[in-house]
Parts: C-alpha cells; structure tokens; sequence
C-alpha cells in the first residue's frame, strides 16, 4: 500500500508543459479550420502569446489535483488509511461507532462528624478549578473517614487526576469536613472524542481478528469498545482451563497511564454481558507497568526536536510494547534518527546494544515509558 500512495504524479512543470502542448495544437487546428479563418492575425498573435501563462494555471491546478488524488482520496479506500467522515463510514460498516467523549470518574476520601450524610449532587474543586459532582449519597463511618463516588462536570481528558490530588467542597455540608483527597489509583475514564489514530487502532485490530465468540481477540475488542480505554490484549488462561482475561490500559490517565479499579470493573461488566462473553471465568487485568526512562543527547539540541523525539518515542512505546513482550533497542534508535532536523544522538539509558532489547518481567508486565530526559 505505501508503495500505491507514493506513485510519482506528474510535476508542476511536467504537466505544464503538456498543456502547453496541447494548447499550440489546438491553436493550430483552430487557425486551419474553417472557423479558425476568421482569427485575425493579431487574435493569433495574442492567444500564442497567452500559451505559457495558461499552460502554467493549468499544470499547477492538474498537478494539485493529481496530488489530492494520490493523497487524500485514494487513502480512503483502505480502512487504516482514511480519515475524518470516511473513517465513520468503515467504522459503521463494522459496527464500530467512533467512541464519545467520556468524563472522569472515582472515588475520594474526606473526613467528618459519623453518621453526617454527604448527598448526591454536591461539587467538590482542586486548585485548577475542575469539578466532580458525587454521584451517591454518603455517609461518613462510624471512624469519622467518607468515601465519596464522583464525576467530572466536563468531559475529556482534562478531568483525569492522580490519586492524592486535594479537592474541597463547593459549598459546606454540615457535618462533613471540606476537604477531600482523591483515592490512590485516581481519577480516570476521561476522554476526547475518539482520535482517527485511536479509531484505526481499534479498526485494525478488529480487521486482523475476525469475531469467534470468545477468543482473546474478543475479549480485547470489547474492552477497548469502553471510552478510556486504549489498548487490550486477550489471554488465555490466566488462572486455568476455564478462565479467560483481558489486559487493559487507559493511557489518557494520570501517568503511567494504568486504568482505575473503577474502569476495571466496568470493562468486566461490559464482557460479562450475556451478549458478549461466553460463562468464563474471567479477570481482567491491570498490567504491571514496568517504567522505562530514556535518558540521551541529541545534535542539534532545539526544543521542537526534542518534543519531535518524545512523541515518537512515546508513539513506539503505544505501538509496540506488548504485555510479556520486549522493545528491540534498534526500533528505538530508528524512530529518534528518523525525526526530521536530527543528525546525531546519544543515548545513555537504557545501554544500547547491537541487537539488544528491553524486556519485561512477566506475562503481565508491560513497559511503559515514564521519561525522556536530555543532558
């Protein structure tokens, strides 16, 4: 396929001097034709002189046509090239709607008088101004601690926080102290409408995975059916013969991007549904995230190479790393050579060898990049 997309097209020039071609030639037949004898000479004169400006408008236009055509049109025919409303049309043919955006969601923790109830519907704030409305009543334990359910106001990922982050409430309740914490595995779920990268994720796992009723290439399209979540993998297994589970991760959550208990136990809601998973026993896992932090040098060394060299970094991590499985040194020193303004770099960890990888630790250990540090 890229070798489809990157067929030549004719150049501005080519195609300029073919309709410049084109356009003497039918100069010429007009002038020998009946009607053409009418053309004064001057008339001639002056569509001849005319040629290399209209042949040049031409070409530019053909050549910008050519180009649209090759890059743009002809991408939409393949699913894991399209785009925008033509990547909705395959989505739908595989009833894949393109995900909404979804608002964070969790639990906190404060303090009060015992038994002092803190009802559904109150606002608690951080520092930054965001809001999370408790979505039940509770009540605070006998021991003077409350947990709380909240949501965010607004959707997207602006609402995800790490556990630990301070909220207070908006406005006082009686018997109930207004400052709160959020529980330690955070606020999370909170997501933009489905990116095109993200809706071809999931397209391009469905189409090399066709639907068997219960393998764990199921299991992994129907976690990542759930807003939040971002990448899946299906295993066999995980606790004997009659089990079946699925890794997942949310990596528009507080970093290092691991699912909340909340998220967990909704995408085991989700599968447990008649419709979907056959009566297995089933876990559904958050992996163990084993941090990498990419410590190097670059020359040049400017702010917008390094951002470049992050995001593909973080891009090859998001591609490749797999739950048990291992990063070859060689894609990670390809990707940074292959940022544009880059000549040279150094990294100096993880140590870099001729036909190295970095590996994890177990079947549910999962790399995940924490940092990329320049020195």
């Amino acid at each position: 396929m890229s070798q489809l997309l990157n067929v030549p097209i004719p150049s501005i020039n080519e195609a300029m001097q073919n309709a410049a071609r084109l356009l003497q030639q039918s100069l010429a037949e007009g002038s020998q034709s009946g009607n053409g004898a009418s053309m004064s000479a001057t008339d001639l004169e002056l569509a001849r002189s005319n040629v290399k400006a209209l042949a040049f408008v031409q070409g530019v236009g053909l050549h910008g046509a050519y180009r649209y055509l090759r890059d743009f049109i002809a991408r939409q025919a393949i699913p894991i090239y399209s785009a925008a409303e033509f990547l909705d049309g395959w989505l739908a043919t595989y009833s894949m709607a393109r995900k909404e955006a979804s608002a964070a969601f969790g639990t906190c923790t404060g303090t009060g008088v015992a038994a002092s109830a803190l009802e559904a519907g109150a606002l608690l704030v951080d520092d930054q101004g965001r809001q999370y409305r408790v979505t039940a009543d509770a009540v605070v334990a006998g021991d003077g601690t409350l947990a709380a359910s909240v949501i965010a106001l607004v959707e997207g990922v602006a609402g995800n926080a790490a556990g630990g982050l301070a909220l207070s409430l908006l406005s006082p309740v009686s018997g109930v102290d207004s400052a709160f914490v959020v529980s330690a595995d955070g606020l999370g779920g909170g997501a933009d409408l489905e990116a095109d990268a993200q809706a071809i994720y999931r397209l391009q796992q469905r189409l090399a995975n066709e639907p068997r009723g219960g393998s764990p290439a199921d299991y992994a399209r129907w976690a990542l059916a759930l807003p939040g979540i971002t990448r899946a993998w299906g295993v066999r297994n995980p606790a004997g013969p009659t089990s079946a589970g699925v890794i997942i991760m949310a990596d528009a959550n507080a970093p290092p991007g691991l699912p909340t208990s909340g998220q967990q136990r909704s995408v085991l809601d989700y599968i447990r549904d008649p419709r979907r998973g056959p009566p297995d026993e089933l876990f559904v896992i958050i992996p163990n995230a084993q941090l990498v932090t990419i410590i190097m040098s670059l020359s040049p060394d400017t702010p917008e190479i390094r951002a470049d060299v992050t995001a593909e970094i973080a891009d090859l991590f998001f591609r490749e790393a797999v739950p048990g499985g291992s990063l070859p040194h060689s894609h990670l020193t390809e990707v940074i050579s292959a940022v544009a303004g880059e000549n040279n770099h150094t990294i100096y960890s993880p140590a870099i060898t001729t036909g190295g990888v970095i590996t994890t630790s177990g079947f549910d250990s999962l790399l995940v990049l924490a940092s990329v540090e320049f020195v």
